[in-house]
């Protein structure tokens, strides 16, 4: 497991990630997860993702943003 900043990701061979733990779930994400919430609309972003009152931040502060 590698940081990138302080958020935890598995790298493939080639160091890319293929996982992100994810700051807003506290858990493991693969990018079609993330890409659900790049665009921080919130309509469009599941519950999960909404359950810490900052999430819009973390979201818009994740290194991982463009994932």
């Amino acid at each position: 497991m590698a940081y990138n900043g302080d958020v935890e990701y598995i790298p493939d061979e080639n160091g890319i990630a293929e996982k992100v733990k994810c700051p807003l779930v506290d858990d493991w994400i693969e990018d079609i997860d993330c890409m659900e919430n790049q665009e921080v609309i919130e309509s469009a972003i599941p519950a999960k993702y909404k359950r810490k009152p900052n999430w819009k931040d973390i979201c818009k502060k994740c290194p991982f943003r463009d994932y």
